[in-house]
């Protein structure tokens, strides 16, 4: 930013930002350089436009030289902001989980499209729930409900406490720290999880942003995708009541050997494999036999 300080209004401002990121071949420069704006002014993304003329002050060009150089390195820009949206609602994040995406939200759809059936208080699982978005968004949307949330690293559950303080839903909710289904006492109504999918001969194929940046340990689901993903097949049947549901995002590359497991396994019944709102098949729902 070598012009002078009277230059350097909003419009020129997200000019530079954008061409910066542009560069560097950061996706969706534009949108992204509002939002690392916004986050330095506050308000509304629509008030960069009311407000063009605006001059940043010193100090707010300082906050968006940083913020600008971490978005030129891929990352997210949901981690340096350190929240992000999902299903209406905001959660904290950060390195120690995935960030969570909007086509996940069809998974908490399913999970209270079961729980509309039931004549009793739902008993749900979130397993590896990292954020806490699809755990405790349940729990916000259905209300009466207990909903046990699992996974293998303290500081991914550190932050879905904090999430769930800031939800108001703590009192409905169990944190349990463990592996997969080891953690569980059921039976649960439904059990739910985003575990690790991609296959190995996938992970280099990974976008900047995710590859470089968010949790291996939440990502990696081993040679053929699978290694998390099947022993929740084989072994949910313990774990879920009579007509339970298990909910399960994979994906799409592998939902032909999903489809293979399942023929083995006598315990569940009904597989089907849900697409998301993008069209791809992401999903499995299972019903214990």
């Amino acid at each position: 930013m070598a012009q002078t300080t009277d230059q350097w209004t909003t419009e020129k401002l997200l000019d530079w930002m954008t061409q910066s990121l542009e560069s560097h071949e950061v996706d969706s420069p534009r949108v992204l350089a509002e939002m690392l704006l916004t986050e330095v002014y506050g308000g509304n993304r629509i008030d960069l436009y009311a407000n063009a003329q605006r001059v940043a002050t010193s100090d707010e060009r300082e906050q968006l030289r940083t913020l600008i150089a971490r978005a030129m390195k891929h990352e997210p820009v949901q981690y340096i902001l350190g929240k992000s949206l999902f299903f209406g609602h905001e959660f904290l994040v950060n390195q120690s989980t995935l960030i969570p995406r909007s086509c996940t939200e069809v998974l908490v759809m399913q999970a209270i499209e079961h729980c509309k059936n039931l004549i009793h208080t739902p008993r749900i699982a979130d397993i590896g729930t990292g954020s806490g978005c699809i755990g405790l968004t349940l729990a916000k949307q259905l209300k009466d409900v207990s909903v046990t949330l699992t996974d293998i690293s303290t500081d991914a559950l550190t932050l879905a406490q904090k999430n769930a303080e800031i939800l108001g839903v703590s009192e409905l909710l169990t944190f349990a720290q463990g592996d997969g289904l080891e953690p569980l006492t059921g039976p649960f109504d439904v059990l739910c999880s985003n575990p690790p999918y991609i296959p190995s001969s996938e992970m280099d194929e990974l976008a900047p942003n995710v590859k470089n940046w968010e949790p291996d340990l939440a990502l990696h689901g081993g040679k053929d995708g699978l290694d998390v993903i099947r022993p929740l097949l084989e072994q949910s049947h313990k774990y879920l009541s009579e007509n339970g549901c298990l909910l399960v995002e994979v994906s799409p590359s592998i939902t032909a050997e999903i489809k293979a497991l399942l023929t083995s396994i006598s315990t569940l019944q009904d597989g089907v494999i849900l697409k998301d709102q993008f069209g791809d098949e992401r999903f499995l729902r299972v019903y214990k036999s």
